[in-house]
């Protein structure tokens, strides 16, 4: 089975949580696809530089930035036929082995 990659429109952002540090990281998602098929997460004090995930630990902000700032709007789903009581497509054959039809 050969895996795609990942695409800007499959998600938004990328949450990375290691259990055993308790530290979470927020990527966005042009970012997390940018690292490829590896990403450095490195907790440890003793490094010379930091690595290039280290701007997304516990980045949070992140999401708040692309939140909308109102309520939106949304319509309650209905399924085709039921908004004007006739028979949904799902439920054609039980109708026609009633004999409602």
């Amino acid at each position: 089975m050969i895996r795609q990659r990942y695409g800007p429109s499959d998600f938004d952002f990328a949450l990375v949580y290691l259990k055993e540090k308790n530290i979470f990281y927020v990527f966005p998602v042009g970012e997390f696809i940018g690292f490829g098929s590896e990403i450095q997460m490195v907790e440890s004090e003793k490094r010379q530089r930091r690595p290039r995930s280290s701007a997304y630990r516990d980045a949070w902000y992140q999401i708040a930035l692309r939140a909308p700032r109102e309520e939106i709007p949304v319509g309650t789903p209905v399924k085709f036929g039921e908004a004007v009581s006739r028979v949904i497509p799902s439920q054609v054959l039980s109708y026609l082995s009633m004999g409602k039809v």
